[in-house]
């Protein structure tokens, strides 16, 4: 599970008619009423409910409560702890649904690999998405509207449509191949990549940015919060309820889009409490433009569409923009580990059901470690790790930051190998399975990883982006956290079929211990290991370091041009490890 996407924390308010110079020595956290006496007379707006005022570059006025969190983001709060519920109580279930683990009679006759292939494509599609997410919230109906259409449009159908199809010889007397496809690879991946770029934006526009800048970090963590309680019950109530019989499994998708309906229904409920702010135009599709302006030049230039070139895109935006494909390259460095992510809902849930099961704890239930571990390896090197190395002078370089989660991916993936060949000895020796507990360690491990990659991750995105550019780079991270693993992850298993994923037999639906021992997972395994080892050893070299440091360097540097700064030097600071 990834944490939540906090590089969009200031969504499109950074464009303000408050300079942050402005707000320095100001109270930022104005949330009683006492706290007005600090604050300037032109920013209140002299209505005792909403006392705080803002005017934007377009002139456009809102108005602010002193308790945003009580008074309304609770809701949409709600909205992301439901979303989050629907996709994990979805996403751990695929693979053992498609494949007929929970109902032999009626499936969709997927053997593993085939199975695997539609969850990494559906993965990269719900990661892709955000883009869509960004280009409608910022562009056309802003962050309110884009979250209520991509809810009724896309992913409470979407969720519909799964659920309907795990009803027995409801629809038809045969599986609904076609209708399953157009939900778990079109509705819902789509719906749940648009929320996931406007939830937390839409939060946190709800607190006036300069005088309740400290709320606003309170409320980072309450979504964090929030994100970990919907993925922790969608994960160990959907998987649980599908294993009962043959009907729970649709009782068990009913709960995902029956939760996030009537979440949906309490946020509209609370219309009226929100800061709608109106969109401000797309910097995704004004960069599209500009790309093909540039493209289409002879010779293909960006200087050439700059407006001191006789252009009529402005210079600063044209830098910018080029600087996003720096952030690209950076971003690309979290791929491995992500690859290795990519397979929680995948190979190591196949792995998990030919383990013994404990109780309701089956493979598909494993994977609530990973969520556990994130909650408690984020505290842990928030709270112990860091804290300790600041003691002693030492600050962890971004890409030793990388290159440490990366190499534990690849840990995870030589446990899940020790686990592998534990169940192909125990098998040839008893005919007995091991127990499924035995994946505790693999999943623990890739917890305390994504806190180096995948929260550092969006770190870097947010430090590299320039002003006006976060969202972007939001999405361009996303892209990279999600879409490109899963896509490569389907090529990399494709690939591997024949010689890792097939029986004695030929069989590739590995569904029971007896297939899966003749199998050979284990070579998949050792070939993202493979991978990550590489990548992680990449990651620490001294010249991949200093292109970081340069790609930092350059987006300070546009920041403070953009800001009419362009003649104060870059702060020395000690030299990352």
């Amino acid at each position: 599970m990834s944490l939540p996407i906090v590089n969009n924390k200031f969504g499109s308010v950074s464009n303000l008619r408050i300079a942050p110079e402005q707000a320095i020595g100001v109270n930022q956290n104005v949330c009683k009423p006492q706290d007005l006496q600090d604050v300037p007379q032109q920013h209140l707006s002299g209505n005792p409910k909403r006392p705080l005022k803002l005017e934007d570059d377009s002139s456009n006025l809102y108005t602010y409560v002193l308790n945003p969190l009580l008074y309304c983001v609770w809701l949409i709060l709600l909205v992301e702890a439901m979303e989050r519920f629907a996709f994990y109580g979805i996403n751990m279930t695929t693979q053992s649904f498609l494949t007929g683990f929970y109902n032999a009679d009626w499936n969709a006759g997927m053997s593993s690999t085939e199975a695997s292939s539609v969850i990494f494509e559906s993965g990269a599609i719900a990661y892709a998405a955000p883009f869509i997410g960004a280009i409608l919230a910022d562009g056309f109906f802003g962050n309110y509207w884009t979250i209520i259409l991509g809810c009724c449009i896309l992913y409470i159908p979407g969720l519909a449509i799964i659920a309907a199809t795990a009803y027995p010889f409801g629809i038809s007397d045969t599986f609904p191949t076609s209708l399953t496809y157009a939900g778990f690879m079109f509705l819902y991946p789509i719906g749940a990549g648009v929320l996931k770029s406007c939830v937390n934006v839409l939060g946190a526009q709800q607190f006036h940015p300069i005088y309740q800048a400290k709320a606003i970090e309170r409320f980072y963590v309450f979504f964090y919060v929030f994100i970990n309680i919907g993925a922790l019950l969608g994960g160990l109530i959907v998987p649980s309820l599908c294993q009962f019989n043959n009907m729970y499994v649709f009782y068990g998708y009913l709960l995902p889009v029956s939760l996030l309906s009537l979440a949906l229904i309490l946020f509209v409920l609370g219309t009226r409490r929100y800061v709608l702010m109106k969109p401000q135009g797309s910097v995704i599709m004004k960069s599209i433009q500009a790309t093909g302006a540039a493209t289409f030049r002879c010779p293909p230039s960006f200087n050439a569409v700059k407006i001191s070139h006789g252009g009529k895109y402005e210079d600063s935006f044209i830098s910018k923009m080029q600087m996003m494909g720096l952030v690209v390259v950076v971003m690309l460095f979290t791929v491995p580990f992500n690859i290795v992510y990519s397979q929680i809902a995948t190979v190591f849930i196949t792995q998990g059901n030919a383990m013994q099961k404990v109780g309701i704890v089956d493979g598909s239930w494993m994977s609530n470690f990973d969520s556990i571990s994130v909650i408690f390896s984020g505290f842990l090197v928030s709270g112990v790790i860091y804290p300790t190395l600041d003691r002693f002078g030492i600050e962890l370089h971004m890409m030793t930051k990388f290159g440490i989660g990366t190499f534990i991916g690849g840990v995870v993936c030589v446990a899940c190998v020790i686990i592998d060949y534990q169940i192909h000895s125990h098998y040839n020796a008893t005919g007995e399975p091991i127990n499924v507990f035995w994946q505790i360690v693999p999943y623990m491990l890739l917890g305390f990883g994504e806190i180096f990659v995948i929260s550092s991750a969006y770190e870097a995105a947010f430090i590299l982006s320039p002003d006006g550019f976060k969202t972007f780079g939001s999405a361009l991270n996303l892209l990279c956290v999600g879409c490109i693993p899963n896509l490569l992850s389907a090529v990399i298993l494709n690939a591997c079929e024949a010689w890792a994923m097939t029986d004695a037999n030929g069989g590739t639906e590995l569904n029971n211990l007896e297939e899966y021992s003749t199998a050979h997972v284990y070579r998949f395994l050792w070939v993202l290991a493979g991978i990550s080892f590489a990548a992680s050893l990449i990651c620490i070299l001294p010249p991949v370091k200093r292109m970081y440091d340069m790609v930092e360097k350059k987006s300070k540097m546009i920041e403070d041009q953009s800001a009419g700064r362009a003649e104060v030097g870059f702060e020395s600071k000690p030299e990352a490890f």
